[in-house]
């Protein structure tokens, strides 16, 4: 999850809003296995880090704001 992040240029507490998660701790938490993000995040992770570079960051922006809604 960490090199996901990275590549999308997201810091831990940009990801949390993001994905849903309640801070900087708990994506800390799941970057060091003490926990495990769900299977919806993976997925959503997953195809992320399928796309292209560009195609990723717009898709991430689409979500912050939907985030922020």
């Amino acid at each position: 999850m960490r090199r996901i992040r990275e590549k999308l240029e997201l810091s831990r507490d940009e990801f949390a809003i993001i994905f849903g998660l309640s801070g900087y701790q708990s994506v800390m938490n799941i970057e060091t296995d003490f926990r495990r993000p769900s299977k919806l995040t993976m997925i959503v992770l997953r195809t992320l880090d399928a796309l292209p570079l560009s195609k990723a960051k717009a898709l991430v922006e689409l979500l912050r704001k939907h985030a922020n809604a």
